[in-house]
């Protein structure tokens, strides 16, 4: 996994005396050419591969609207040698994989904010920023 920051047991990270929350949730490491690091030959981590694998090669783009709601768009890798081969995707399976990962990352994240918002660290006027996947040092956040 890789993440922006360091890890430090917790992906929520606060900056700027608590005004700023920044979401550092972890992404699946990729090779330079941007390809599976657990791809040599076939997969080497298939029995237990994460739902990021099971997701291949659609992917969850995440926007945050004005309105401060999330939405989740999925789109698909187009260099993915197995496009318009097999049998067509279950949208309502897909989808539903899609929400599952997003509530398990709510979920995990929530305990955290609610033990920075009762000691205080984070103030009530916070804008809450989410890293987005990319080399290191080369991503920002949103």
């Amino acid at each position: 996994m890789d993440t922006l920051y360091d890890y430090d047991g917790c992906y929520v990270k606060i900056k700027d005396q608590g005004s700023k929350v920044v979401l550092d949730l972890p992404v699946m490491k990729s090779k330079e050419d941007t390809t599976c690091i657990f791809y040599q030959e076939g997969c080497s981590i298939y029995t237990v591969r994460p739902i990021a694998c099971r997701l291949f090669p659609f992917r969850v783009v995440e926007e945050t609207l004005s309105n401060g709601d999330m939405l989740l768009s999925i789109n698909y890798n187009p260099t993915c040698p197995g496009m318009g081969k097999g049998k067509s995707v279950d949208k309502r399976k897909l989808e539903k994989m899609v929400a599952d990962q997003f509530l398990q990352r709510t979920a995990d994240i929530a305990p955290h904010i609610q033990r920075l918002v009762d000691s205080g660290a984070i103030s009530a006027q916070a804008r809450i920023f989410r890293t987005l996947p990319g080399r290191r040092g080369q991503r920002k956040t949103a």
